[in-house]
């Protein structure tokens, strides 16, 4: 019993800690991004894993992203946005300063790793003109998020804030309930029961925490 009781401060402790260090910036985030039919993009931003920095990207492949491209095994720093899909090439430079140019339909290089100079000139080759360029420390602007990273974003987010939320869920909530319940005894206004009740429900999942805590130190001094 008293290592549930330490495992449930330990955990809500962590929780805390984690969404305190997410909100000062210095939390691990990772979105992926869409980039044409055959591609996408893994965005650290800021993270661990990156060849160079904390910032970069990660190609894979659309619909299959354990599988990657042939030869692209390294993180990128920036690349053209958005993808040239109807010949499936990308102009992009690696996290360690080369750059490159990549065909993804037949996952092959025309410019391997190296001087801007050669690689725009296989760029224009191919008879494209300089793109722009989107830069994994610099917001990845000419990119957008998958819905389904989207979704995964605001449900992180939502659990880094629950233990705070729940912390003030707990005062705020009772504080409202009575004070609407005072002033239904005063004026016996039906409205006034009502958001009572509600600001009752917002406290609810903080009280019943609070009271699982309590009665698990009540039973364990009671042994």
């Amino acid at each position: 019993m008293r290592a549930a009781i330490v495992t449930q401060i330990v955990v809500a402790a962590l929780l805390c800690t984690r969404g305190a260090y997410a909100t000062a910036g210095f939390a691990e985030t990772h979105s992926r991004l869409e980039y044409g039919s055959l591609a996408s993009l893994q965005w650290v931003h800021p993270g661990d894993g990156c060849d160079r920095g904390r910032y970069c990207f990660f190609l894979e492949r659309s619909g299959a992203p354990a599988r990657g491209f042939r030869g692209i095994a390294f993180s990128l720093a920036q690349i053209n946005a958005p993808a040239e899909e109807d010949r499936g090439l990308i102009f992009a430079q690696r996290s360690d300063g080369g750059w490159l140019v990549y065909d993804l339909r037949a996952e092959e290089f025309l410019a391997q790793p190296g001087s801007f100079e050669r690689a725009a000139q296989a760029w224009r080759a191919a008879g494209l003109t300089e793109p722009r360029f989107a830069e994994a420390e610099h917001g990845a602007r000419g990119l957008s998020r998958t819905w389904a990273s989207r979704f995964e974003d605001l449900t992180w987010l939502a659990l880094m804030w629950l233990p705070a939320l729940l912390l003030l869920a707990l005062p705020l909530g009772t504080l409202g309930f009575v004070i609407f319940l005072v002033r239904y005894r005063r004026q016996r206004k039906p409205l006034q029961l009502v958001w009572g009740f509600l600001f009752l429900l917002l406290s609810l999942p903080a009280w019943l925490l609070f009271g699982r805590v309590l009665v698990s130190m009540i039973q364990y001094r009671g042994r």
